[in-house]
């Protein structure tokens, strides 16, 4: 019996659906709007052959949008929720990748998908809220790429923590 090592394409919508999110909110600017969606479209493809490189790679193009949105002026609540959803694929995307080497394309995985997916979706809102907070209370005393500063902050952090 021979196991298919790629993910069941269900599990593959449900790890790009935040990503989906996360670039129709960087609507507000075309550049970011353009190099969002390639990344999503990288993560979804890098997902779907079951490739981590890919998945990382896609996602850091996002991430890049992301900061290009940020410089141009975007605003912080809305930097904070596509940073969520951007987060959100990618650790449910590389989730996806580990449970198709793991057990295949014909194993039932998707109530575990839909598990991972919600909590890294309360964890990431939970903590971009809290940040947004202390954002908004200290605006008057910090310049406006301290927001910058944490978005890459956020970056290194998830570069540390890939497995």
């Amino acid at each position: 019996m021979s196991v298919v090592r790629r993910p069941a394409r269900d599990s593959v919508w449900i790890a790009v659906a935040p990503g989906a999110v996360a670039v129709l909110g960087l609507a507000v600017d075309l550049v970011a709007l353009a190099v969002a969606f390639v990344g999503l479209a990288v993560v979804w493809a890098a997902t779907d052959r079951s490739s981590r490189l890919g998945v990382t790679a896609g996602s850091g193009a996002m991430f890049a949008a992301l900061c290009y949105a940020g410089i141009r002026g975007a605003s912080p609540a809305l930097l904070l929720v596509v940073t969520a959803g951007t987060v959100v694929t990618w650790t449910t995307a590389q989730h996806v990748v580990g449970l198709a080497d793991h057990l295949g394309r014909d194993a039932p995985v998707r109530r575990s998908v839909l598990v991972h997916a919600s909590g890294a979706s309360i964890t990431t809102l939970l903590a971009g809220a809290l940040t947004l907070g202390v954002y908004r209370s200290v605006t008057a005393s910090f310049p406006p790429s301290v927001l910058v500063f944490l978005l890459v902050g956020s970056a290194l952090l998830l570069y540390a923590l890939e497995p």
